[in-house]
């Protein structure tokens, strides 16, 4: 049987991967949609489940899209989410 040597790519660093496109994504999204009218009122209760659902790449991009028309919502996200190096 031998010394085989098989190279596995860790699960985490696609996952990683992941995360960065979602991110990017969402943050190109949430800049191009935060000063249009708004579309859709989120309301406080639901911002938290609503970040963890964007977060995990569970909601649709032209949703998402929608929820940003939300200057409150997009303020509350931007703070939690988008680092202060990027310019937010």
């Amino acid at each position: 049987m031998g010394n085989q040597s098989v190279r596995q790519v860790p699960h985490f660093s696609f996952m990683k991967r992941q995360q960065d496109l979602n991110y990017r994504m969402v943050k190109t999204l949430a800049e191009a949609n935060k000063d249009l009218p708004m579309k859709r009122k989120v309301d406080t209760y639901e911002y938290e489940s609503l970040e963890k659902c964007i977060k995990t790449d569970q909601v649709p991009a032209n949703h998402i899209a929608e929820l940003f028309t939300d200057k409150e919502f997009y303020k509350w996200y931007a703070k939690r989410n988008f680092s202060t190096q990027d310019g937010v």
